[in-house]
């Protein structure tokens, strides 16, 4: 572990949330953490102290007042908000202020989505494709270079995700997704650099020149649990931050997946995120950023969102 992330790393949770079901979920859950768990009615009493991570629900966080939740929460604290959807606009403006990093939208959230957040801010931990898959899953590496390696990769994913039962509909998104990543982590990371731009893009999408235009690699890793089938994709740059996500979220979802058309392709955010169940963005400033996707593999069709359930977005400091 970095000496930045040891220093970012938070030190017990606090939870200010109204229903008991969830007040039960959350200590049974953040207990096996390893956090020390407190629960409140309300934030009163000052500052809470260096490192909190503060799980709040909806209700409470509409009644708060934001500025004082902000003071209230210091320089270091983190704040998950469970009971919120991706889908209103409202919410990723307010995902913008600087604790504010990390989204649940069900009111039931997953245990091990519960476990696995709480850990990665206790310890600073944040890379790994593992930790959002059962113990002993096998996970496979690819690191693409060129317009070949990524496409046989590609294949490579869909073929694993055709392995493991998953419906056609999953296995295209999955495929679109990866595919994506590489993308952006091939060419838009490296873009603030100088790299090349996006009519070369569009270029490489379509197949029409080599991949290997600039030298970057990227690093793709796949597999399933069972439950979920997981990928990421993590690229040498650090160049991924909260605002770009953010900007790349609204701006797809008002032109409703046309950003493209515009220029600056991102991370094709409306297709990722209308695909994914959870999507997880890890990040080392100026030195790499990871991105993690998992799709719901016991979901059919009709039952599936059309938004991502979750976003987190974990920064070393």
């Amino acid at each position: 572990m970095s000496a930045s992330s040891v220093a970012s790393a938070a030190s017990r949770a606090l939870c200010v949330v109204r229903d008991p079901t969830l007040r039960r979920t959350l200590r049974r859950t953040l207990l096996a953490s390893g956090a020390p768990v407190e629960f409140r009615e309300s934030l009163e009493g000052g500052e809470l102290g260096p490192g909190v991570i503060l799980f709040l629900d909806r209700e409470f966080r509409e009644s708060a007042e934001l500025p004082r939740l902000m003071q209230i929460m210091g320089d270091s604290g983190r704040i998950v908000i469970m009971g919120d959807s991706l889908a209103e606009l409202g919410n990723i403006e307010l995902l913008r202020h600087r604790p504010l990093d990390h989204l649940i939208s069900e009111d039931a959230p997953d245990e091990v989505e519960l476990v696995v957040t709480a850990v990665k801010l206790l310890s600073g931990d944040i890379f790994g494709l593992e930790k959002y898959m059962s113990w002993g899953a096998a996970v496979t590496d690819a690191e693409i270079s060129t317009y070949e390696q990524k496409r046989a990769a590609l294949l490579d994913v869909s073929r694993m995700a055709e392995q493991v039962g998953t419906r056609r509909q999953l296995v295209t998104k999955i495929e679109g997704t990866a595919d994506e990543l590489l993308m952006n982590a091939l060419y838009d990371a490296p873009a603030a650099r100088g790299s090349p731009n996006e009519q070369i893009r569009r270029d490489v999408k379509s197949g029409n020149v080599p991949l290997d235009l600039n030298g970057a690699t990227a690093l793709l890793r796949y597999g399933s649990d069972g439950r979920h089938f997981a990928i990421s994709v993590l690229d040498r740059y650090g160049a991924l931050d909260k605002d770009t996500i953010l900007d790349s979220v609204l701006r797809a979802r008002c032109e409703r997946g046309r950003p493209r058309d515009k220029g600056g392709a991102g991370l094709g955010l409306y297709f990722v995120l209308s695909s994914v169940t959870r999507f997880i963005v890890n990040i080392e400033p100026e030195i790499k950023t990871e991105v993690v996707c998992l799709f719901d593999l016991r979901e059919r069709g009709k039952d599936a969102d059309t938004w991502a359930r979750s976003l987190h977005i974990f920064t070393t400091r």
